[in-house]
């Protein structure tokens, strides 16, 4: 069984940064509807729950290349079918669709947690939970690290979106809304949504049509694998206006951290296309 399914500690990246990290899982919850304060307590005491982390151990540059590999369908499993490469690019920018996530530069520890919950079901998925489970835990890890460390050019968002749109999702994204209970999305997702590894993955540059799709499968209870229902609660206070406007504003949103110089692709300013 994979550490994270036991609550072990795993190795990987911080979001593009040459470290590793350990903590243990953050695993699927109960929907017990009034847990009451001692188990909130207690809730409030676990780790998994707090997102705790320490620095465990340098990621080598075997690591990293046993990663690139495994990205181009060189797992034990192998072939093309396995190949990370083949849906999200050769450096994990995805293909501009927006069916496929963006994965270039993502914090380490969240994308092995995706793979392990898309092996276990938590988060499940036709493609990925097929994959996920035919990767064992030392090629999640390898993986994972790889994508963390990757800088990619950005794909100009598709469509046309009004300046409407795009300052109501900037509003979601800055302060939330109060009246339905809102929260704002940068509380946990970091300045400009430029995400808060290990846990919190980055927003800023991901694909719009993904993100307002992932806000959905939250919405609906298809995906249930975050710490305390926290996401789940939050997007079904959303409608689906809100889902999308929210994403477009942050699809076009890019963290002066993770410019590339040589990115020919460059972002387009929010309101403009």
């Amino acid at each position: 069984m994979p550490r994270l399914a036991q609550m072990d500690t795993v190795a990987a990246l911080g979001l593009g940064l040459g470290i590793a990290v350990a903590s243990t899982a953050l695993m699927a919850q109960d929907r017990a509807t009034s847990p009451g304060i001692d188990r909130l307590q207690d809730r409030l005491s676990d780790q998994r729950v707090l997102f705790g982390v320490q620095v465990n151990r340098e990621v080598t540059e075997n690591m990293l290349e046993e990663g690139r590999l495994i990205a181009m369908g060189g797992s034990d499993a192998g072939g093309a079918g396995m190949a990370c490469i083949s849906c999200h690019g050769a450096e994990g920018q995805g293909d501009g669709s927006g069916a496929f996530p963006r994965l270039a530069g993502q914090s380490g520890w969240y994308l092995y947690k995706q793979l392990i919950d898309y092996a276990s079901g938590a988060r499940p998925n036709a493609v990925m939970s097929g994959i996920a489970q035919r990767l064992d835990e030392q090629e999640m890890e390898a993986v994972s690290a790889y994508y963390a460390t990757i800088e990619a050019p950005y794909h100009t968002p598709l469509g046309e979106v009004s300046g409407d749109i795009l300052q109501w999702g900037g509003q979601l994204a800055a302060v939330g809304s109060a009246e339905r209970g809102i929260p704002a999305c940068t509380n946990c997702h970091g300045p400009s949504g430029a995400g808060l590894p290990p846990a919190v993955p980055y927003l800023a540059g991901q694909y719009s049509s993904y993100m307002a799709y992932q806000l959905q499968l939250w919405s609906d209870g298809t995906r249930d694998n975050d710490a305390m229902n926290v996401m789940s609660s939050i997007a079904q206070k959303m409608t689906e206006e809100d889902m999308q406007a929210v994403s477009d504003y942050f699809a076009r949103v890019r963290p002066m951290a993770r410019d590339v110089a040589a990115d020919t692709d460059a972002a387009t300013p929010a309101g403009e296309d």
